[in-house]
């Protein structure tokens, strides 16, 4: 199942923390229905049923493209929705990529929402890499991160870039489209973040670092948006 969610039920998931870079794993009631079902939704607006048909779904999308599949898709709406806990998903760290150090890739350590609290120095940048240029995570009116978005740090964006390295692989993104994206972010000394490695994940192997900032960032914080890679 492949669907468009309304204003409503996106501004409600716009509330809720994501599960990594540009996506969220939620479980929700559909409208007119009583069971819960586990969902996928990317950039809070297009819903994918995940179950044991997710991969073959997910490859739809990567043909059709993410905008094409989005104005094709029927409305569906969530009367509630939870974030699943990481620890529930059961998804497979199948794929470890050997040498992931000859890519400036990381080993071993936790995720970003594992460890402890930092202020950022306000100085060190950030950068959020997307598939989409309006990405839903980035507040243009208050120039901001939106609570609960990831980001990966300036530095390993530069690493990704010089090593030629794969950013779905490094970050471990479900979708596997082109990143088009990078929007820059330069939190203030009150703001606090999480760091951490990237985990396998979708059948990539991460080693990427993340960056969690639960409560978002401070006003004119988000400052450039540019082609990826440039």
């Amino acid at each position: 199942m492949i669907k468009r969610l309304p204003f409503s039920s996106s501004s409600n998931l716009l509330k809720m923390p994501e599960t990594g870079i540009g996506y969220q794993i939620i479980d929700a009631v559909i409208e007119h229905r009583r069971r819960k079902e586990r969902f996928l939704v990317y950039n809070t607006l297009l819903a994918v049923s995940f179950d044991e048909r997710f991969f073959q779904q997910r490859r739809k999308i990567i043909r059709e493209g993410y905008e094409r599949t989005l104005n094709k898709a029927s409305y569906i709406s969530f009367e509630s929705a939870s974030l699943v806990n990481k620890s529930q998903l059961g998804i497979s760290p199948r794929l470890m990529m050997e040498g992931k150090g000859d890519k400036g890739r990381h080993e071993g350590g936790n995720g970003a929402t594992d460890n402890p609290k930092e202020n950022a120095d306000g100085k060190e940048i950030f950068v959020r890499i997307s598939a989409y240029e309006n990405d839903r995570r980035i507040d243009e009116k208050n120039k901001k991160l939106l609570p609960g978005s990831y980001t990966t740090t300036h530095n390993d964006y530069l690493t990704c870039l010089t090593y030629d390295d794969d950013p779905i692989d490094r970050y471990a993104l479900p979708n596997d489209e082109d990143i088009e994206w990078a929007f820059y972010i330069q939190p203030e000394r009150k703001d606090e973040l999480q760091r951490g490695i990237v985990q396998p994940a979708f059948g990539h192997a991460g080693g990427g670092i993340e960056a969690f900032f639960e409560k978002g960032t401070s006003k004119n914080t988000y400052y450039n948006k540019k082609p990826y890679g440039q």
